[in-house]
């Protein structure tokens, strides 16, 4: 028996372990975030037409490397492939967990349609000629899967019973709702920033305010500068949730790492934007923006699963006990 038949055997017999379950989560998500960086290669590389049609690349070929554009869009769409094994993986390790979880065994499945739905989204980006609407929805539903991700992550590491509590005081986790929600409309503006810009996919492609033509400088300066506001003042909330935590010592200890990350990945994003917008945003530093906005969103859900805990009940506390 090869060792593959051993392994499937293993599973079906005994399932995965917590562990093993979320090394594959953890893969998961890398794939997630990479898929995000490789669909900014394709927009900032003007190949978001470079295969006119879809499934197919175009009328005459289902695959097609003849130019640069075709090419750049077909790795694209193959590595999605991986996206999908990746995520049925972490769907399939679900159902087989021991024991198995009603709630991991949710948001797998959250992916598990996600990822289809992104193929969807794609094509209609597609046959909408790189519309900037159908762009930013292809982005934000690759954030959202991101988020499911971290969040599935975060879960499976936690008790397998108990109950769902609150990890912080009311008034901190108001705060951290609160930063939730302005870094959404920070990364919904950054995407309408991109779709202004020069970066939209394909040099004739629409813009949200106007077309190729008419990129004017008046029109991505404001939407910038509105990005920009928008990131300072979920900053300074993030400041004001740090000060918050400054007397409340047990709750700084529960948020004192995803907030860290959080910081850093949010200020290193801001000096990345204003060294892009000054430097005439290069492809490079766009590419390398694109992805600390996946990495934002990771951040920002594991602040998020932070501000809860699971309570084993007293009955699994003394059973460990004795078992011990």
């Amino acid at each position: 028996m090869s060792r593959v038949q051993q392994f499937v055997r293993r599973v079906r017999t005994q399932g995965f372990t917590p562990a093993e379950f979320l090394s594959i989560c953890i893969g998961a998500l890398v794939l997630l975030v990479a898929i995000v960086v490789s669909g900014g290669v394709v927009r900032l590389t003007g190949s978001g037409l470079g295969c006119d049609d879809w499934p197919n690349c175009n009328a005459d070929k289902l695959v097609d490397v003849s130019d640069k554009h075709a090419a750049i869009e077909q790795i694209n769409r193959l590595f999605t492939f991986a996206v999908c094994i990746g995520v049925a993986l972490a769907a399939i390790a679900a159902w087989f967990r021991r024991p198995r979880r009603r709630d991991l065994l949710s948001l797998s499945l959250v992916m598990l349609i996600g990822v289809p739905a992104q193929g969807v989204v794609g094509a209609i980006v597609v046959w909408t000629d790189v519309n900037p609407f159908a762009v930013q929805a292809h982005m934000v539903l690759s954030l959202v899967l991101i988020w499911v991700a971290v969040v599935m992550i975060v879960r499976s590491r936690q008790p397998d019973e108990g109950e769902r509590l609150s990890a912080v005081v009311p008034r901190v986790r108001r705060r951290v709702r609160l930063l939730v929600v302005w870094t959404w409309i920070a990364l919904l503006a950054g995407s309408v920033v991109t779709g202004t810009g020069p970066h939209a996919g394909d040099e004739e492609a629409r813009r949200f305010f106007g077309t190729a033509s008419d990129i004017s400088g008046t029109a991505l300066v404001w939407v910038t500068r509105t990005h920009a506001a928008i990131v300072w003042v979920t900053v300074a909330i993030a400041l004001w949730l740090l000060w918050t935590l400054r007397r409340l010592a047990h709750d700084r200890r529960v948020l004192d790492a995803a907030l860290t990350a959080w910081l850093i990945t949010a200020l290193v994003q801001g000096a990345i934007g204003y060294v892009q917008y000054a430097a005439g945003l290069p492809v490079v530093l766009v590419a390398v923006h694109l992805a600390g906005a996946a990495a934002l969103t990771a951040c920002t859900a594991w602040l998020w699963c932070s501000t809860s805990k699971v309570v084993p009940s007293a009955r699994e506390m003394i059973d460990s006990v004795l078992g011990a």
